[in-house]
Parts: C-alpha cells; structure tokens; sequence
C-alpha cells in the first residue's frame, strides 16, 4: 500500500511543495542582497577579503537548500526509491555497454 496519493503523474506532496514555492516567489518584494554592515565591511576591504566575503555568501546561500534535500531524503521513502532507481539505470547503462 503507498502512502502518497498521485494525481496526474505527480505526488500530492510535491505539488505542493511546487504551489508553496510558486506562493514565495510570487510574494517576494523588492529586497537588499546585503544588511549595511556587509556592504560597507565589504567597500572597506582589500581584493582578497572580498573573495572570501563572496564565496562565503554563496555557501551561505546553498545551505537551505542543502538542509532541505536531506530533510526530503530522510522523510520521503519514495524519493530515495527514485534516486536509487536512477542511479542503478545510469550505472548499468554505463558500464561496457555501449548505446
């Protein structure tokens, strides 16, 4: 017996998630990249200080989305089911067998 319900293809739970992202997106205002500390440490700052204020701000950025694919693949039985699923298709499709 499954636990999710499929309407047109797709899983309940990720036509929702689609529609909650949608809802953000669509909800967004206009907003600063940097609080003012941020960008006037980062004017002040010599070339390699900014380097590693920008990578630093990239990782900061990957970190939800980080958090939010483990908590899918804990929590989603079926979506480790796909990721093994094609995952086990690319590797024996891949291996001495040519197309």
């Amino acid at each position: 017996m499954k636990s999710h319900a499929h309407l047109g293809g797709s899983t309940l739970p990720g036509r929702a998630l689609a529609l909650a992202a949608l809802i953000t997106l669509l909800d967004s205002g206009p907003a600063l990249a940097q609080c003012a500390l941020c960008r006037d440490a980062v004017a002040a700052s010599p070339p390699q200080i900014r380097e590693a204020m920008n990578l630093a701000i990239i990782g900061l950025a990957f970190a939800p989305y980080v958090v939010g694919g483990l908590a899918a693949w804990i929590l989603l039985p079926a979506l480790r089911a796909r990721v093994r699923a094609w995952f086990r298709s690319r590797t024996l499709h891949g291996t001495g067998n040519p197309p």
